[in-house]
């Protein structure tokens, strides 16, 4: 009986977690905004600080795609500093999506080396 009981107990501790951790993720945010980016350039996506949800790439010519955490007036050329992520892309006609989820400091700032056509999630 006392097993049974206790088993109980855990297995209702457990199910309580897991409750938890399924109501602990937020719904995503309203205020979010986007930017949308098709030729070989340097792009500030968010000019102060914020968060970095997706890179989506569509299409477009294949090539580097490099991510800086850095304000609006240092975006500009091939930033010095602050660089995060470089993405390869293959230029495919798939879209493929990566999740950041990371909080910016700066503001983000979107370097392409080609006519990478993608989108820039972020609020």
């Amino acid at each position: 009986m006392k097993k049974t009981l206790f088993a109980l107990v855990l297995f209702m501790l457990g199910a309580a977690t897991f409750r938890l951790s399924l109501s602990a993720q937020a719904p995503p945010a309203a205020n979010g905004a986007y930017k949308y980016i098709s030729t070989a350039t340097t792009t500030i996506a968010k000019p102060t600080s914020g968060y970095l949800h997706t890179i989506t790439i569509n299409g477009g010519t294949a090539g580097v795609v490099t991510l800086y955490d850095i304000a609006a007036a240092g975006c500009t050329g091939t930033p010095a500093s602050g660089k995060f992520a470089t993405i390869e892309t293959i230029g495919s006609t798939n879209p493929v999506t990566l999740t950041y989820d990371l909080a910016t400091v700066n503001g983000i700032c979107v370097v392409t080396a080609a006519a990478t056509d993608l989108t820039v999630s972020f609020n």
